[in-house]
């Protein structure tokens, strides 16, 4: 089978470029994910994220970890990814967060044209669907479900 794009991984950078190209009934992608569907109910439960603590079993998580490092006191650094459709978004808690304005602001100064807050302003209004709908910084027509918790607990 020939496909026009092949994407490796399908988390959210991955799952949104294989949407967008796909827009085009002309254009085939191939979407490849090493993980699972992730729909497990570690990825569907917030208190899931215990999962990616260090040393518990690696469910949906690539669980990479540094070399001993010096300025760590000879520790390993241990840096989760999710491993599964969703990637890292899959193993986050189920929470939402955006960038700080500054950051953005900050990396159009050094030289980042186009990611000024400003400009990246509107493909977030565009990726979601915002429970509480439309406004000057929420979008509620994008493929992304943005809510308030649902069953809150004491």
């Amino acid at each position: 089978m020939r496909f026009d794009y092949v994407i490796v991984g399908a988390g959210s950078a991955g799952a949104t470029l294989a949407a967008r190209l796909t827009e085009n009934p002309a254009i085939t992608v191939c979407l490849l994910e090493a993980g699972g569907g992730g729909n497990g109910i570690l990825t569907r439960a917030p208190i899931g994220v215990i999962a990616e603590v260090r040393d518990f079993p690696k469910i949906n998580n690539w669980a990479y970890s540094t070399v001993p490092q010096q300025g760590l006191n000879g520790r390993k650094g241990y840096q989760p990814r999710g491993k599964a459709l969703g990637g890292s978004s899959a193993i986050n808690a189920m929470l939402y967060i955006r960038g700080h304005r500054d950051d953005f602001d900050n990396w159009a100064k050094i030289g980042c044209d186009g990611w000024g807050w400003d400009d990246v302003l509107p493909y977030f209004r565009k990726s979601e669907n915002n429970q509480h709908g439309p406004d000057a910084f929420h979008g509620d027509s994008g493929p992304l479900e943005v809510s308030d918790q649902q069953e809150p607990r004491p």
